[in-house]
């Protein structure tokens, strides 16, 4: 069950990341905010190669094949789409709703692993699935109906909600495949590789965006803003290399599933960086997930 801590500390760490992030939107934008998270986090994961991988060990990336290569780029660009979505959803409503709206990729990993890498999903699964999937939206009740009388808001927060979905469930599975097809005894040698390529895929790419849509003053403020980003690179680097880590050790969708902790964490960290109460909706959707996970995990919770 070692996957299991390692994946809280994800969602705990990813959770952080994201309240850093939000700390900076107000001083370089949403694009530049986004942005943090890979070209803060790429320094971090550039010192655990340089602690951890002997010189030799480098040599893992002259036997990456094509099929690696394709599948970690493909999944590098999804995260940014899904970066950019999710902190333009943090600009429309509370930081928990935002959080709340992306956790529907739970549904959508299954469902990409089922026809990318033909995941068996069995009953016991899917209905700690469907648990956490009610709990999510149990904890988002109380500012969903805060929208009824906005409704172009809550449209938009649904598409950018379910695009969120979408891309961070295929950038999930597409990781996962990519690290499977890495032989290696030690797995942490390869998640140190691939998680450096990706932040690197992603800085360069996400960087020439910015560059190309005149956002460059943004950038310049983000690189002068440096100590702010630092809490954000070391989050980020934490939360990639322990979802790397999980992801190579069981399928994306128990992972994610388990990840429904970021959730609860943000709930928390809500309440107190922002003082946002906690309300009974909440604390139903918090016991549900909780529930979920442990029936995931073959707590006999169910019976």
């Amino acid at each position: 069950m070692n996957w299991v801590l390692i994946t809280a500390i994800a969602s705990l760490s990813q959770t952080l990341r994201s309240v850093f992030q939000k700390n900076i939107i107000e001083d370089v934008g949403v694009l530049a905010s986004a942005y943090s998270r890979f070209i803060f986090a790429l320094p971090f994961v550039a010192l655990l190669a340089v602690f951890f991988l002997d010189v030799e060990e480098l040599l893992i990336l002259k036997n990456l094949s094509v099929k690696t290569w394709f599948f970690l780029v493909t999944a590098s660009i999804c995260q940014i789409l899904f970066t950019i979505i999710l902190i333009k959803l943090f600009t429309l409503r509370s930081f928990a709703i935002g959080v709340a709206f992306s956790k529907t990729e739970v549904i959508q990993t299954t469902l990409l692993e089922i026809v990318i890498i033909g995941f068996i999903l069995t009953s016991h699964v899917l209905l700690a699935i469907i648990i956490g999937f009610i709990g999510m939206l149990f904890m988002s009740k109380q500012k969903l109906i805060g929208n009824v009388g906005h409704s172009r808001l809550f449209l938009q927060q649904v598409i950018l909600g379910v695009s969120c979905g979408i891309f961070l469930g295929l950038s999930s599975v597409l990781y996962k495949v990519a690290l499977d097809s890495v032989a290696i005894d030690l797995i942490y040698k390869k998640v140190i590789v691939l998680s450096f390529l990706a932040l690197a895929i992603q800085s360069v790419l996400f960087g020439a965006f910015i560059v190309i849509t005149d956002e460059k003053k943004n950038l310049e403020k983000l690189f002068n803003s440096w100590k702010k980003g630092l809490p954000v690179g070391f989050f980020g680097c934490s939360a990639t290399f322990c979802w790397f880590y999980a992801f190579s050790l069981v399928d994306a969708t128990l992972v994610r599933a388990v990840g429904q902790l970021e959730i609860v964490f943000s709930v928390l960290m809500s309440y107190i960086f922002y003082k946002e109460r906690i309300t009974g909706f909440e604390l139903i959707g918090m016991s549900l997930i909780t529930i979920s996970i442990l029936a995931l995990l073959g707590f006999p919770v169910l019976n």
